[in-house]
């Protein structure tokens, strides 16, 4: 009797191992979506418009003995409105022949006009969607979000993949964030940040990063340039952000080009008492930074020996630097009252007790005491080696 029990458990577990996908689904038999836009439907404050770009796989080239059809072939662009973005999803599904797929979505479009807003409905039905990938790039876009799904680029045939190589190779380089969706889920769950996306501009024919846009909760509260998101990613996240270009002074149209490469950041928290900071009592924050790069370009002759050069060059850019940062402080602190540096963050976990528990860092933020200090190491003059 034993060995009947036996015989029919190993039949049974046999038996299992053969089940196969019961519900499995054909790609053929998906409709999948690269890009989504989300706008606000003209004249109406209570319908959003949602544009979706979805790939034609048998006119890309290289998939079939033909070669294919240009980008213009490539891709279907449909628009559908709807009071919530599931609403405009299921509207949109009663236009296609098959079943939409998200799991292959890249890019999710906002305009700006959206951003200001509020986000937090749309986010929310996408965070609880299972299909999307936290890999996807929110970004924010200058006008209306569609453009960035509608423009044809020259050097791809499918637009969402230029998108997608333009932020991720300017990722790589560091000087565009990679700020992705579950990044912007993470922040916006802790109370000790705020979220910033990335900010386009679109036309018909190009696309143009312009710096991030400044969210304070949900809500894009402002937006900041390249220049400042380059000194933000330094002291953020320490990449290295892009070149600093300086004017070179008693010159005529003289000019002095910085290329970073290596950036070491620390940020130093003081709890002792500091005059005319009793609000905060004594606390205050101070950014170390040190970047190590290359110049690259002097379009005047100085006529200096290297060693008094360097020395020179290295106090212009750090006084650049400087200046940079703080301006970014003050856009943060005073414009935005938006922690995109992480201050919060460091106080919670190092000023828990003392500092933490006693103010509400929401307010506190404006007006909490923040310095900066670069230090600048040039390592080579063009191909020379000092």
């Amino acid at each position: 009797m034993a060995r009947v029990w036996f015989r029919s458990t190993v039949l049974l577990v046999c038996l299992s191992l053969l089940t196969g996908c019961w519900d499995r689904r054909e790609l053929e038999e998906r409709t999948s979506i690269l890009a989504i836009a989300i706008d606000m439907v003209e004249g109406r404050s209570d319908l959003y418009k949602l544009t979706v770009q979805i790939p034609i796989p048998i006119k890309i080239a290289g998939s079939s003995g033909k070669g294919g059809g240009g980008n213009a072939d490539a891709v279907k662009i449909m628009s559908v409105t709807g009071r919530t973005i599931l609403d405009a999803n299921n509207n949109l599904q009663l236009r296609l022949n098959q079943k939409l797929f998200l799991g292959h979505t890249r890019v999710l479009a906002i305009s700006e006009k959206v951003a200001r807003k509020g986000i937090g409905d749309i986010m929310d039905s996408f965070r609880r969607e299972p299909q999307i990938r936290r890999l996807m790039w929110p970004i924010v876009v200058e006008g209306e979000a569609a453009t960035l799904l509608k423009f044809k680029p020259q050097l791809a045939q499918i637009p969402v993949v230029f998108l997608m190589d333009l932020i991720e190779n300017g990722a790589k380089m560091g000087t565009i964030p990679d700020q992705t969706l579950g990044d912007y889920f993470n922040q916006t769950s802790n109370k000790t940040m705020q979220p910033y996306l990335n900010y386009v501009q679109a036309s018909a024919t190009e696309v143009r990063w312009k710096g991030v846009a400044v969210f304070r909760g949900h809500k894009m509260v402002g937006a900041l340039n390249d220049i400042q998101t380059w000194s933000l990613l330094q002291l953020r996240n320490k990449e290295r952000g892009g070149d600093v270009i300086i004017p070179l002074p008693n010159t005529d149209n003289g000019f002095v080009t910085f290329r970073p490469h290596f950036v070491k950041k620390k940020l130093e928290l003081k709890g002792s008492h500091i005059a005319g900071q009793k609000n905060h009592g004594g606390h205050a924050a101070t950014f170390v930074c040190e970047l190590q790069g290359d110049i690259v370009e002097v379009t005047t002759n100085l006529h200096l020996p290297p060693e008094k050069f360097i020395t020179q060059m290295q106090g212009l850019i750090k006084k650049e630097m400087e200046g940079r940062a703080r301006k970014l402080f003050r856009q943060l602190q005073k414009d935005y009252n938006s922690d995109l540096l992480k201050l919060g963050l460091a106080l919670r976990a190092h000023h828990y007790r003392d500092y933490w528990e006693k103010h509400d860092w929401e307010k506190d933020f404006k007006n909490f005491p923040s310095d900066v200090v670069y230090t600048i190491k040039i390592r080579r003059l063009g191909m020379e080696m000092q």
